[in-house]
């Protein structure tokens, strides 16, 4: 083909360039930037992104937040006011956990040889409050949160609905949540708290009956019975929900007294008490 037959397609070419609509160039380019932008956050929803365990929730590629282990003594029935009171309270407990934070909940079983396990162990995955609606799904979380907040809730009142049993270990209750949670190594450095829904009266044939003696602590730790219950509280938050029992003469100050020196001589952190009433 003849030079001068390029150079005529040449500019046959660049004429019907330059008669391309301008709002059609403006309308890819702006596509272009969307196209970017979609990218960018798209990669940057997925930095920010923790993955977890699908049936605990919990995240395995950073540390828990907090360990918070619930302890439910049912070995004596709740009145319909106490029950109503512990639901809320394990509510408020329940939205005060933060992100990521284990929940695990025990119960003071029928004495027997092993060691008491939890029932329940799931993380927070937190509201999605906290979350960008931009390059993240606060929408989901939430989804996330109502399916933890409804199981836990559920839970909580199935174990809240069991019969009475006919023992109180509760000693040996707490040992289990030491040993099985707290002395993970796993949980080293992370917050803990305990929090024990109890009437506090243990009850174990051979080993003491508190609904008939409250002995002094500094006795009751010279006891082999003793032994053979202690655990490692070290560094845990302990908050008892005390469900008072009117009829029984050995509840008050003096049996609140023994286990605030039985939770401190287990090196418990902090401790406190607040009264559950209404018992019938």
């Amino acid at each position: 083909m003849p030079l001068r037959d390029y150079r005529a397609d040449a500019a046959a070419l660049e004429r019907k360039r330059d008669r391309i609509p301008p709002g059609i160039a403006g309308t890819a380019a702006a596509a272009g930037v969307l196209i970017v932008i979609g990218v960018v956050l798209a990669l940057k929803g997925n930095a920010v992104a923790i993955p977890t365990v699908a049936a605990t929730l919990c995240p395995t590629q950073r540390p828990l937040s907090q360990v918070t282990v619930i302890l439910l003594d049912l070995s004596d029935r709740l009145s319909e006011p106490q029950r109503l009171q512990i639901q809320n309270q394990l509510a408020r407990l329940r939205d005060s956990v933060p992100r990521f934070g284990l929940i695990e909940v025990y119960t003071v079983d029928r004495l027997g040889r092993r060691v008491t396990e939890p029932v329940f162990h799931v993380c927070n995955p937190g509201t999605g409050a906290d979350l960008s609606r931009v390059y993240q799904n606060p929408e989901l979380a939430r989804k996330k949160w109502n399916g933890f907040a409804e199981r836990l809730t559920a839970d909580l009142d199935r174990q809240i609905s069991l019969p009475a049993t006919g023992t109180s270990p509760i000693f040996e209750a707490i040992q289990a949540t030491a040993l099985r949670t707290f002395s993970n190594p796993e949980y080293d450095g992370i917050p803990k708290r305990l929090v024990i829904v109890s009437d506090l009266l243990q009850n174990v044939p051979g080993g003491l009956n508190m609904y008939q003696l409250v002995p002094s602590f500094r006795a009751f730790r010279k006891s082999a019975y003793f032994s053979r219950v202690r655990s490692d509280l070290r560094g845990v938050a302990v908050t008892i929900f005390y469900l008072s029992r009117p009829e029984v003469r050995t509840q008050g100050k003096r049996h609140l007294a023994f286990w605030d020196a039985y939770l401190r001589y287990q090196r418990a952190a902090a401790i406190a008490a607040e009264g559950v009433f209404g018992d019938r």
